[in-house]
């Protein structure tokens, strides 16, 4: 069978075009014009009053976990100050300015409100993928925020890699470089 160059072309454009090759967040809301063109310096801070792990809220979970062992919480802060260095990490990428919120303040200010996150495992029988899906809004100087992006981000557990303290960074970085590409398609051209 003799397959045209035309025919070819097309198919390979067509798999371009639906593969996926726009953003990776969704946006919730933006503001019109761009608020957030002189993203040089940003302040981030964390928000985890909106999260679910699995089915519980963050604090279900959490004292859910505290009856079975008391140095829980430990190991939550643990888990919480990872993604949050990974997620600073990813977005400094794109904005090198990027810095904790507590550090002081910026040309825009992000809240990260991851809303779930389930925890990925690995078993011999079994696998379960590290996620996190968060909003992420956004204001330039004092006042409401302007624009609101979804996202999501995965790492899948493996044999070498079964907890997820293993994953973790791996989606906190990766939330925080599809952040920073955000901001980056901001700026004017």
């Amino acid at each position: 069978m003799r397959v045209s160059r035309f025919s070819l072309f097309a198919a390979v454009l067509a798999v371009g075009l639906l593969s996926g090759c726009g953003p990776t967040w969704k946006v919730v809301m933006a503001s019109d014009p761009t608020q957030l063109g002189n993203a040089n310096s940003v302040a981030v801070q964390f928000d985890y009053s909106q999260l679910y792990v699995g089915k519980y809220t963050a604090e279900q979970w959490k004292a859910e976990q505290l009856a079975k062992d008391p140095a829980y919480q430990t190991t939550w802060d643990d888990l919480i100050t990872k993604y949050e260095s990974y997620f600073l990490q990813g977005l400094k990428r794109a904005v090198p300015g990027a810095h904790p919120a507590a550090e002081g303040p910026g040309d825009v200010t992000l809240t990260v409100k991851p809303q779930s996150l389930t925890m990925g495992k690995y078993v011999v029988v079994a696998r379960t993928a590290t996620s996190v899906t968060t909003l992420v809004s956004a204001h330039a100087g004092e006042g409401e925020d302007t624009d609101i992006i979804s996202m999501t981000a995965s790492y899948p557990a493996s044999v070498t890699q079964p907890s997820v303290f293993q994953h973790i960074g791996h989606v906190g970085e990766n939330l925080g470089a599809q952040t920073g590409r955000f901001l980056e398609s901001k700026k004017a051209k």
